[in-house]
């Protein structure tokens, strides 16, 4: 644990049209209903304090300057950090956070288990209307859907002076763009783009993955590139392996490759079938006896849950990482990136421009298949000759 650590359910078939209307609401996010609650004075707490499970990094750092700095400020509330890379077993533990940032599908899982806390969304927002500003999908039973982000390929210019690596199908050819590729040793967005790879439509992905044909045709081309694998595990890795010419493409998070650019590293990404997933505040189901100190704690989380999904605390932790908020009338608020001063609405996953390739992350089906895709995907590291270990 650590203080001040600097360093939606889409469907199956998102089609154009769905597309068209992403677009259209990004470019008219200034006409939907602000937070009336926006300049709402908060009664300073007595010293108290807050633990919060997030990811780390660059995205941490961000999270630091955009929403807890502001919200001790304005309630003289410590918040304290402690480090979570998407472990379920966080949940199962004796020390757990007060709140947690995870993915939409581990949210859904957790509640679906009875591992996080069912929300009165209205209660915890307050404003009349708020819930009409957020993007459909982003209210759950156990969460709020805050942002969106892109797991995408990006890749070591340096590694390639001629011809570069333009579509995902590149990623799984060797011969053309030979070298290492970082993968997370997990059954996630590398099974979507193997079937991609494979000839594919993107809008029929998840259909396809929920056949025995179509896992097959995933992993076969997984074999092609098996030989040429290195595993990562801590978000921070890719964008480092990538400089250091470890590797020479690499999956990983828009918003740490956008950080290893702005500090000059030599990566581009690739936006060929990134695939858009949310962050969800939740928190964690307790077996604590209800106590006036406990229901004193939940008002805190509730406080704290209100601010950080303010339009306001939305648009200012997009102009340090280009992560797109969850409600539409942050978007008109998102500034200039604070150094180099170019708009970040350009550099978000739901930017116009990055949307036509884009394949929207099935939460449901992730949490529906969540074993079965272990299963198989162990079965394959464990066929390889070094057992996958390189």
């Amino acid at each position: 644990m650590h203080h001040r650590s600097y360093p939606l359910s889409f469907p199956h078939r998102f089609h154009l049209s769905s597309l068209f209307s992403m677009a259209l609401l990004f470019f008219l996010a200034p006409l939907a209903p602000a937070d009336q609650g926006e300049n709402e004075k908060s009664e300073p707490q007595v010293a108290q304090s807050l633990t919060i499970a997030t990811w780390g990094g660059s995205y941490e750092q961000a999270q630091q300057l955009a929403l807890f700095d502001p919200f001790e400020k304005k309630t003289n509330v410590r918040i304290n950090t402690q480090y979570y890379g998407g472990e379920t077993a966080l949940l199962k533990s004796n020390h757990l956070p007060d709140i947690i940032d995870m993915t939409m599908d581990s949210a859904l899982l957790a509640c679906d288990k009875k591992l996080i806390k069912k929300l009165d969304i209205d209660s915890i927002l307050k404003t009349k209307n708020a819930r009409y500003d957020f993007t459909k999908g982003s209210l759950l039973p156990c969460g709020i859907a805050h942002l969106s982000y892109s797991t995408l390929i990006a890749y070591d210019e340096r590694s390639f002076s001629g011809e570069k690596p333009q579509t995902i199908a590149d990623f799984f050819d060797i011969k053309r763009f030979p070298g290492k590729r970082a993968i997370q040793k997990q059954p996630t967005e590398i099974l979507e783009w193997a079937l991609i790879a494979e000839g594919a439509p993107i809008d029929q992905v998840y259909d396809l993955l929920s056949t025995e044909r179509g896992m097959r045709l995933a992993f076969r081309r997984l074999d092609s590139i098996k030989d040429h694998l290195i595993w990562w595990s801590n978000p921070k890795e890719p964008a480092a392996l990538l400089k250091s010419g470890k590797a020479v493409m690499a999956s990983g998070y828009n918003g740490r490759f956008f950080d290893a650019q702005v500090q000059g590293a030599p990566i581009s990404m690739l936006w060929d079938a990134h695939i858009v997933d949310w962050n969800v505040w939740v928190i964690p189901q307790d077996k604590e006896k209800i106590t006036q100190s406990s229901k004193n704690k939940e008002k805190l989380i509730h406080d704290f849950i209100r601010f950080v999904t303010r339009p306001k605390s939305m648009a200012r932790l997009a102009k340090h990482i280009p992560y797109g908020p969850s409600r539409k009338s942050a978007l008109k608020q998102i500034g200039l990136h604070p150094e180099k001063g170019f708009s970040m609405r350009d550099h978000l996953p739901t930017a116009p421009h990055h949307l036509k390739r884009a394949l929207f992350r099935d939460a449901k089906w992730y949490a529906r298949t969540s074993s079965l895709r272990k299963s198989r995907f162990l079965d394959w590291i464990n066929a390889m000759p070094s057992n996958g270990l390189n």
